[in-house]
């Protein structure tokens, strides 16, 4: 039967001690709760997805989170399935969290009604779709990969027609991502991105990305525009790490000495979770996987 112990002991919060490779290491500088994919629903379970599980996996995770000292918790989107109702539900954990949440937005969280689409950010507290904030030695920031989509765009608009005019490039350019549920950066943004993170290497600060569809390695989940994405993350040496979702199964790489990691989504089995908090150092991250999620100790390049 499915408790809050359950959930506890398979997430590995009753556990004493750390992971090995934390036993040695100095303390961070800072650190962060990071959860991806909770999407909520009230539906019966499909495959492998326990939508209404995520009642209680949330809840376990903000449990774990309240008895640390973290900077930050971050939901790397797709907090719902789908039903504008669903947020009202899968909130509610949210708040008994002694940190602040920030939210990007997912696919997902779009699947709503047309009369709430435009109101999906604001119905997560997001005063601009993407943004960043500083942390001692870090500039984090939160991306939205649906900037540029068919699904979060109110059709008849001029941003719906760009998004629908990129998804035939791509699908004419025979891209494995060209699928509708993906979404892209629009030109606005990126050179938004840019300019942030030139200002974050002028401050000396190593900047950290999070978005909810993967840019790397390559798969039929990614951005539209991911090698466009690609370039400008060479360009900026200071850009030490990316994190996202939406691929619930994760995923890992590295690019031009970048880690690219795909958390796992927390949606996923009926009796285990998957959340993990990062610990930011001066010259490496450490990733602190509990339940399916992996442990990752991530070193910078040099700039």
């Amino acid at each position: 039967m499915l408790t809050r112990r359950t959930f506890l002991t398979s997430t590995g919060a009753l556990t004493l001690g750390a992971p090995a490779i934390l036993k040695s290491a100095p303390a961070p500088l800072t650190t962060l709760g990071l959860i991806a994919d909770a999407q909520y629903a009230d539906v019966e379970a499909e495959n492998t997805r326990f939508y209404r599980a995520s009642i209680e996996k949330l809840g376990s995770a903000v449990e774990h989170f309240n008895r640390q000292e973290l900077a930050a918790c971050l939901h790397l989107g797709d907090l719902i399935d789908r039903d504008w109702r669903s947020y009202d539900a899968i909130l509610k954990p949210l708040a008994a969290s002694r940190h602040h949440f920030h939210h990007l937005l997912g696919n997902h969280d779009f699947d709503v009604a047309v009369e709430y689409k435009n109101r999906v950010p604001e119905r997560l507290g997001l005063a601009r779709r993407y943004s960043h904030f500083d942390l001692p030695g870090f500039r984090l920031v939160m991306l939205d990969s649906n900037d540029l989509s068919t699904y979060a765009r109110l059709p008849g608009t001029s941003e719906h027609a760009a998004a629908t005019a990129a998804l035939q490039q791509a699908k004419d350019a025979k891209l494995p991502h060209a699928q509708p549920w993906n979404g892209g950066f629009g030109p606005a943004q990126l050179q938004w991105f840019d300019r942030i993170c030139s200002e974050a290497a002028a401050q000396q600060l190593k900047v950290i990305a999070f978005s909810h569809h993967p840019v790397f390695p390559a798969n039929a989940l990614n951005l539209w525009n991911s090698e466009t994405v690609l370039a400008l993350v060479s360009r900026h040496r200071h850009l030490v790490a990316w994190f996202n979702g939406h691929n619930h199964t994760g995923n890992f790489g590295l690019h031009d000495g970048v880690p690219f990691v795909n958390l796992k989504g927390m949606v996923e089995t009926a009796d285990t979770s998957a959340f993990s908090t990062l610990a930011l150092h001066a010259e490496r991250l450490i990733l602190t996987g509990q339940g399916r999620e992996i442990s990752r100790e991530l070193t910078f390049r040099k700039a």
